[in-house]
This record gives C-alpha cells, structure tokens and sequence, in this order.
C-alpha cells in the first residue's frame, strides 16, 4: 500500500518534497478546482504550452487527468520516440512543483494523461519569490526624507532592491536597519508594510549597483492577501510569457 504525503528528497537540484500517494490526487484535483495554468513540455522537444487540468478519471492503465487537445501536441506525439510530458506549475503557497507522465488516450477532444508516481515540489527558499514589472518601486522615508528604490523581485517574506551608488550619493540603508510604513509601488496598484528590516546585502553592478534584501517583520491582514492576489497575477503572466502565449 502507497503512503500518503511527502518526504524530503535530493534527486534534483536543491532540496524537494517528494508528494506520492493520495496527496497526487488532491494536488491535481487542486489544480483543477482553482483552474491553475500548467506549464506543459514534451520531453526531449521544443514542444511548449500551456494549459489546464480540465478532467480527473480512472482509465484502464489507473488514474488519469485530462488536458485540452491541441493540434501541435498531437503532431509533435505523433512524431516523438519518448511521448513523456513535464509539467510546471506553483501551488496555493507559490511553491514550484512539477511531475513527468505519459499520456494513455485521446477521447472528447482532450488527452489523458496517467497519473505521475511523484510530484517534486521546490524547498529551496521559505517564500518563492518572483520578478515584478519594470517600474516598480519602494518607497520609504527617513530623516524626514523621502526615498525611491528599484524593486528587482518579490516574495510573501520580502523584496528584493537594487541602490544606485557613486555619484556623491550616500549609502542610506543598512543591514539590521528596520523600515517603518514602507509603499511598495508596482505600476497598477500599491502595497503597504508596516515594518520590515534589511536582512542582506549583495553586490549588483560593480561600482555602480547595491541589492539589498528586506524582509517583511510586520503586514496588515487585508495587505497580505493583496500581496497574495499580486504574486498569483505575476506567476500568471510568467508562465504565459513563457509559454508565449503573451
């Protein structure tokens, strides 16, 4: 009999959840309830799309999810020695998973795909942390004066933002510094964070560049799931740009 849930595991890069057993199902039929988008490659091929979990069954060779059928991934199956997928996505916590499985019919316009043995999913990182769109700022002040920061990406713990030095201009943050009432500026909308501290310091462009890292200490209820809604859209446009669906 197949346990249920996860054990840690180190076949990939970096550190994975292995998810086996029934925690499969309920991982897909999650994907399929809140319609996630899936980022779908055929092994071994430029073969790249995205799509949705649309169906769960159990076939003949076992369980099986159902994606939409299309034209270029029935030619490039036709066409291929190895018919295995990779798929990509995040889960509800922003986490990257993903899973290799082989598709087992064609009924309904769509393809069924056999249930994989195991999902890996990342632990690399506590938050997964995404880019955001050019522009993006955070704002903060100090001393009475305001500031305006670059903000390179961003996750449910913190951001990520770059400093412009030489020129005369002064380093105005440092490690272990905390930041109060602090706006993070994206170019539709705004966050607020009631506190937060810079945690680490990097090296950007030599001599003309600092990253800083600063990690949310302190968020309102109502900011943090607007924070939540902000990275899913940012996931969302991710994958779809890369998909090149965009």
């Amino acid at each position: 009999m197949v346990q249920a849930g996860c054990k840690k595991g180190s076949s990939m890069t970096g550190t994975k959840d292995h998810i086996r057993g029934k925690d499969v199902l309920n991982l897909i039929e999650q994907l399929q309830r809140e319609k996630t988008l899936v980022n779908m490659r055929l092994r071994n091929t430029d073969m790249e799309l995205l799509t949705l979990i649309d169906g769960v069954q159990l076939s003949k060779k076992g369980p099986a999810f159902a994606i939409d059928l299309h034209s270029e991934l029935i030619e490039a199956l036709d066409s291929s020695d190895d018919p295995v997928l990779k798929f990509e996505f995040t889960d509800s916590n922003k986490v990257p998973c993903e899973f290799t499985a082989s598709p087992t019919e064609i009924s309904d316009d769509r393809i069924w795909v056999l249930f994989p043995g195991v999902i890996y999913r990342e632990q690399k990182r506590e938050h997964f942390r995404i880019e955001v769109p050019l522009g993006s700022r955070l704002c903060f002040t100090k001393n009475k004066t305001e500031y305006l920061l670059n903000v390179s990406d961003i996750s449910m713990g913190g951001v990520r933002v770059t400093f412009r030095i030489g020129g005369g201009r002064n380093r105005i943050i440092n490690i272990g510094e905390r930041l109060r009432d602090i706006e993070i500026i994206f170019p539709e909308e705004r966050l607020k964070i009631r506190e937060a501290v810079v945690v680490r310091e990097e090296q950007g462009i030599p001599g003309r560049t600092i990253n800083f890292g600063i990690k949310f200490k302190a968020i309102d209820g109502d900011e943090r799931r607007a924070l939540k809604g902000i990275l899913y859209d940012l996931q969302r446009e991710f994958l779809a740009r890369r998909a090149g669906t965009t």
